[in-house]
C-alpha cells in the first residue's frame, strides 16, 4: 500500500481538529469537502459515524449532498487507526468516552488499552480533587492565622475593653480549633494523594504502549 502524501496527512489532522471542536460546516467547507478524508478524520478521533447526518443538515443549506459512500470508505480507514490497543490507552487516559464504534474484530484490542487508560484517568481525576482540597485547606489556615495575629494585637491594645478582650479570646480559641481540623483534613488529603500517586505510577508501569 502506498503511503499517503504528506499534505494529505496534514489535512487529516486539520480536519480532525475541526471535528473535535465543532461539527458544523460552512459553505466553503461543504463545497470543497473531501468526504473520504473527513470520514477518516472522524473515525481516527473516535467520533460516531452518525455525525454524517449533521454534515448533511449543514450542507443542505448550500445545496451540497455529502457522499455517504466516500465518507464511510474513509471512516473504515480511520477505524483501523483508532481501534488499536495503544489508541485505546491514549483515549482512556485522557478521559474520552468510547462511542462503541470499533468493529467486533478490533474492539477487544482497543478495550485492552482503553480500560486501563480510563482507570488512570479516574485516578488522576481523584488526585486533582485531592490537590484542590489540600490547597483550599492550606489557604484557609493562612487566613485564620492572619486573623489570629490581628486579634492578638487587638487583645493587648489599650483601646480594648475587658468585654472586647473576652470576646477576642473566645474568637482566637475558635480559630485555633478551626485550624486544628483543617490541618487534619490537609493531612488526610496529603496522605491519600501520596497513595493515589503511588497507585497511578504503578499502573503506568504495568500499561505502557
Amino acid at each position: 500500500m502506498m503511503k499517503q502524501p504528506f499534505n494529505k496527512l496534514l489535512a487529516v489532522f486539520a480536519i480532525a481538529a475541526l471535528v473535535q471542536g465543532c461539527s458544523s460546516m460552512n459553505q466553503s467547507e461543504c463545497i470543497h469537502a473531501d468526504w473520504q478524508l473527513i470520514g477518516q478524520a472522524d473515525a481516527s478521533k473516535g467520533v460516531h459515524s452518525s455525525i454524517l447526518d449533521e454534515y448533511r443538515h449543514d450542507c443542505a443549506e448550500f445545496a451540497v449532498i455529502p457522499s455517504r459512500e466516500a465518507y464511510h470508505l474513509g471512516y473504515q480507514e480511520g477505524l483501523t487507526q483508532f481501534c488499536t490497543r495503544s489508541s485505546g490507552f491514549f483515549q482512556g487516559k485522557k478521559g474520552s468516552k468510547y462511542q462503541g464504534i470499533c468493529p467486533a474484530a478490533l474492539e477487544e484490542k482497543f478495550l485492552q488499552g482503553y480500560n486501563p487508560g480510563y482507570e488512570l484517568f479516574m485516578i488522576s481525576d481523584v488526585m486533582t480533587t485531592l490537590r484542590a482540597t489540600l490547597s483550599d485547606a492550606e489557604r484557609d489556615i493562612r487566613k485564620l492565622r492572619t486573623r489570629i495575629s490581628k486579634k492578638e494585637q487587638l487583645l493587648i491594645s489599650d483601646k480594648s475593653t475587658p468585654a472586647d478582650r473576652k470576646r477576642l479570646l473566645g474568637e482566637i480559641k475558635t480559630h485555633h480549633r478551626e485550624i486544628f481540623w483543617l490541618q487534619q483534613d490537609a493531612e488526610d488529603s496529603r496522605f491519600e494523594l501520596l497513595r493515589k500517586q503511588s497507585e497511578y505510577d504503578r499502573k503506568v508501569r504495568l500499561h505502557t504502549y
